[in-house]
């Protein structure tokens, strides 16, 4: 039986900082037919991209998948296969995290008679087992700042403040782990897209769906060429804002320029731009297109923080034993990890005794004010605190 032999070599985009490589294509003979590593024919996509995953996941560098023909012409199989093992799944370690964990890949296709002999060839910036690393690593930071029962906006910030507060910029752009979220958390230190790799997979792992986004950093300005750069969107309370980490990187006291931002106010105050681009082909999404638009739309205006006034901490309307527990949370994720979940306004409504600490002081006078009013007491909480908790202190 006769084989044709097609080489689909696609470079893939994590050579950000500098640009984006075109899909390049390339005929040649095949005078012999590849090993198989498996006896199954995928009759569609879905099916054998599901398999891919696996490959992906596991770093494996050489793999064959068999697939219908029908799935997709032979000049665009190879890649549109790898798009469909990029989808997103809900997944840290999928989606976008695989997309951006691939350095370069090559696909052979062999024709036989009603089916594709797909054999990619890939390589990666780490290994398996650099990998597992990192996941015990990426557990015990998940464990240290407590995210479980926060609103999303909460758990957003407080993971955002720990990537901006706890990664530099990498000053090697020539190391590859700077390219990724192992080099973030392991050496410190990464470039926007390993920056985004480390955001994206703590969110998908706890529960907020994101995206990383791949284009340019444009000048506005014309007095700098455009360079490479990644950013992410992320949907909280069922709308979609836009976040740069990168350019958060070091921010002091919570100046954030690009946390959760609307369309309008992104880029409004900036020389430089973002500009969504697709360099890639077939392996990465066209963010430009109507379809990814309608699929991520970006909402307009900045995510709201949370409402909350002194000793409501929930925004309720409310001062109850649940304002006191979230009181009490803060105060041990701030002991564990040095990192608050709160916003400002929220840490200026846990300060209940007013001494510029919030620990469980101030939770016992949530406590003790919420049983003052199931007793009908009919005083606000300043007032209460001032006459009932404060004189006693003196």
């Amino acid at each position: 039986m006769k084989f044709t032999k097609r080489l689909l070599a696609a470079v893939s985009a994590l050579a950000l900082i500098s640009s984006f490589s075109l899909p390049c294509t390339a005929y040649a003979v095949s005078t012999s037919e590849p090993v198989l590593s498996q006896n199954i024919v995928f009759a569609s996509a879905d099916d054998a991209a599901v398999q891919m995953r696996k490959y992906l996941k596991n770093r494996n560098t050489d793999f064959e998948i068999e697939i219908s023909s029908s799935v997709a012409s032979v000049e665009t199989v190879g890649q549109i296969m790898m798009y469909k093992a990029f989808d997103e799944t809900g997944s840290g370690t999928e989606g976008d995290y695989l997309r951006f964990a691939v350095k370069k890949l090559s696909c052979q296709i062999y024709l036989k008679n009603s089916s594709f002999r797909l054999v990619y060839h890939i390589s990666y910036y780490t290994t398996v087992e650099e990998e597992a690393v990192l996941s015990k690593r990426i557990d015990s930071i998940l464990s240290s700042v407590s995210a479980d029962g926060l609103s999303d906006y909460n758990k957003a910030l407080i993971i955002y403040r720990y990537v901006t507060s706890n990664v530099t910029y990498s000053p090697d752009i020539s190391n590859k782990y700077a390219y990724t979220a192992y080099g973030a958390v392991i050496n410190g230190n990464a470039v926007c897209q390993g920056v985004a790799q480390l955001l994206y997979r703590l969110y998908n792992e706890s529960g907020i769906p994101c995206r990383i986004i791949a284009g340019i950093a444009r000048d506005s300005s014309g007095q700098n060429e455009d360079s490479a750069h990644v950013w992410l969107i992320t949907k909280i309370d069922g709308k979609y804002y836009l976040s740069d980490p990168t350019w958060d990187l070091g921010a002091s006291d919570d100046n954030f320029r690009y946390f959760l931002k609307g369309s309008y106010d992104f880029d409004s105050t900036r020389v430089m731009k973002h500009i969504p681009q697709n360099d890639n082909g077939l392996t990465f999404p066209e963010y430009n297109s109507e379809d990814f638009r309608n699929a991520y739309p970006i909402y307009t205006e900045n995510a709201p923080s949370p409402y909350c006034t002194k000793g409501d901490i929930n925004g309720d309307r409310k001062i109850n034993a649940v304002d006191a527990s979230a009181i009490l949370s803060d105060y041990s994720r701030v002991s564990t990890s040095g990192i608050s979940a709160f916003t400002q306004l929220q840490n200026n409504c846990s300060d209940i005794n007013g001494d510029n600490s919030i620990n469980a002081v101030d939770a016992s006078c949530v406590l003790a004010y919420y049983a003052f009013v199931s007793c009908g007491g009919k005083d606000s909480i300043d007032k209460y605190i001032k006459n009932e908790v404060l004189k006693n202190v003196r």
